[in-house]
C-alpha cells in the first residue's frame, strides 16, 4: 500500500509541473513583444530557463512542534527523505522606452515518508514588470508579484495534539511607482502598493488586505551622497473583524545613500512610526472608559530605522549586512501587530570561477502590540496569554560547482527555529525546528 501511494504522489507532483510549465508558454507567446528583464533576471538574452533537481532530507517537514509540547507518549516529529524539482522560465525584452519582463517559477517536493495526502508542498511565484520612459526625466513602473503555495501545517487544536492538513496560501503584491527628476540634483519617487494575503484553512483570521501610500523625496548632495525624506501610510483590513486587528500606520523618516568606494555601498533611515489599533476603539467592551474602546483613536509612537552595507570585494563575490526596526503585521489572531527587530547577513564568495559558497543569515524578534491585560483580553473574546514574543532563525548555504556553463552540481543544507514565547498559558507549542540537507544538480539556458 505504501508503495502504491508513493506512486499516486508522484504522479501528482509530474501532472502539477506539466500542467504549469504548459501554462507558462502558453502566457510567454501571449506576451512575447512586451517583456523585458527586471524580474530577477539580469542576462541579456530573450529567454531564461533553470531547473534544480534535488535529494535531501527534512528533519521536520511538517513543522510539528517540539517533543516537550507532545502529550505522553507521543511520538518524535516526523522526519523523511525527499525529492524536489525547480524549474524556472522567464522572457525579456529591452526597448528604447519600455523594458518589461516575466518569470514563472515552480517547486514541487515529494516526502515518501509521510505516505498520506499531504505528501506533496509546492509552491509558485509569477513576476511581472513593466518600466516606460516618459521622457528622459520621468519614468513609470507596473509590478506584480504572485505567489501561491501548498503545504501540510501543523494546527494546534488544543494543547499536545497537532493535526496536519493542507493549506493554500496566496500573496499577491502589487505596485505602482513614478519617478521624476524635478532639477538635476532633486528627484521624487512616488509609489502606491496593494498586498493580498490569503492564508486559507482555519487561518480566516489572518487574511488581510493592505494599501498604501509612499512618497520619498532625493537630493543628491555629492555625487557619492544622497540625502532622502519619506512618507509612508499604509492600511491593514483583516477578514475578520471580530478579531480587532484592523491597523494603520504613518512613518516619517529621513535618510541618506552614500559610496565609500565604488565597491562599498551603504544606506540608512531614521524616523517616527505612528500606529492606531482602530479596530480596538471599535468595540466598547474592550477596554474601560478613555482607554482603548472607548471610541477614542489610540495612536502609538515607535521609532523606525534601517541600516544596510553593502561589499564587492571581487567580480562576483560580496557581503551584505543590514539592521530595521519597525512595526509589522501579527500572525497571531489575538494581535494586530508587533514591533519588529530584524537582522540580515548574506555572503556570496567564489573561490573560484566556477566553485562558489551562497549563505543567508535571519534573525526576526517580534514583541506583540496591544498589550492586553487578563480582563481586557477576555473581554475582546479570545484567551489571554500574557505579553508576548516570538523569534525566528534562519540560516541557509549553499555549495555550488559548475562542471559546465549549462551544469551545476549544488550542495546544501538550511536551518529554522521559530520560538513563540509567552508569560501564561501558551507552553510554547508553535515552536518548531526544522534542518534541510540537498544533493542536487542545475541547469541553466
Amino acid at each position: 500500500m505504501a508503495r502504491v501511494n508513493s506512486q499516486k504522489g508522484a504522479c501528482r507532483l509530474h501532472q502539477k509541473c506539466f500542467l504549469f510549465l504548459g501554462l507558462f508558454f502558453l502566457s510567454s507567446i501571449l506576451a512575447q513583444s512586451q517583456i523585458e528583464g527586471s524580474a530577477g533576471q539580469t542576462d541579456t538574452k530573450p529567454f531564461t530557463a533553470t531547473v534544480a533537481i534535488r535529494e535531501g532530507y527534512d528533519s521536520n517537514p511538517l513543522t510539528a512542534p517540539y517533543t516537550p509540547n507532545y502529550a505522553a507518549g507521543a511520538k518524535e516529529p516526523q522526519s523523511s527523505t525527499y525529492t524536489s524539482i525547480q524549474p524556472s522560465l522567464g522572457y525579456n525584452y529591452i526597448g528604447l522606452r519600455a523594458d518589461m519582463a516575466l518569470r514563472y517559477d515552480f517547486s514541487g517536493t515529494y516526502f515518501p515518508s509521510i505516505n498520506q495526502q499531504y505528501d506533496i508542498q509546492y509552491a509558485q511565484t509569477l513576476t511581472g514588470r513593466y518600466t516606460y520612459a516618459i521622457d528622459p526625466r520621468t519614468s513609470i513602473t507596473l509590478a506584480d508579484n504572485f505567489i501561491y503555495t501548498e503545504q501540510p501545517i501543523a494546527g494546534l487544536v488544543q494543547v499536545g495534539i497537532a493535526p496536519t492538513f493542507n493549506t493554500s496560501t496566496m500573496n499577491n503584491l502589487a505596485t505602482v511607482e513614478a519617478e521624476y527628476r524635478v532639477t538635476d540634483r532633486l528627484a521624487m519617487v512616488t509609489r502606491w502598493n496593494n498586498t493580498l494575503v490569503y492564508l486559507g484553512g482555519n487561518s480566516a483570521n489572518s487574511n488581510y488586505m493592505n494599501n498604501g501610500a509612499f512618497q520619498q523625496f532625493r537630493l543628491d548632495f555629492t555625487p557619492e551622497t544622497v540625502g532622502t525624506f519619506s512618507f509612508d501610510y499604509q492600511i491593514y483590513d483583516y477578514d475578520d473583524d471580530s478579531s480587532f486587528r484592523d491597523n494603520q500606520q504613518a512613518a516619517f523618516s529621513i535618510g541618506a545613500d552614500h559610496t565609500f568606494l565604488p565597491t562599498l555601498f551603504f544606506s540608512g533611515r531614521a524616523g517616527l512610526q505612528l500606529n492606531d489599533n482602530f479596530g480596538l476603539s471599535d468595540n466598547s467592551n474592550i477596554i474601560s472608559a478613555g482607554g482603548m474602546g472607548s471610541g477614542e483613536s489610540e495612536i502609538g509612537t515607535f521609532p523606525f530605522a534601517s541600516i544596510s552595507a553593502t561589499w564587492n570585494y571581487e567580480q562576483k563575490s560580496f557581503a551584505s549586512v543590514g539592521f530595521s526596526t519597525q512595526i509589522q503585521q501579527s500572525n497571531l489572531t489575538s494581535a494586530s501587530d508587533s514591533e519588529a527587530y530584524t537582522i540580515n547577513l548574506n555572503w556570496d564568495h567564489f573561490f573560484t570561477d566556477k566553485f562558489s559558497l551562497i549563505q543567508s543569515f535571519f534573525i526576526n524578534y517580534a514583541v506583540f502590540t496591544p498589550q492586553l491585560s487578563q480582563e481586557q483580553a477576555t473581554a475582546a473574546g479570545f484567551g489571554y496569554q500574557g505579553s508576548g514574543q516570538q523569534t525566528t532563525v534562519t540560516y541557509q548555504c549553499k555549495f555550488a560547482y559548475e562542471f559546465y556553463p549549462y551544469l551545476s552540481a549544488e550542495l546544501g543544507w538550511s536551518y529554522t527555529n521559530y520560538g513563540s514565547y509567552f508569560d501564561v498559558g501558551n507552553g510554547n507549542n508553535p515552536s518548531y525546528n526544522r534542518n534541510q540537507v540537498f544533493l542536487g544538480v542545475r541547469g541553466t539556458y
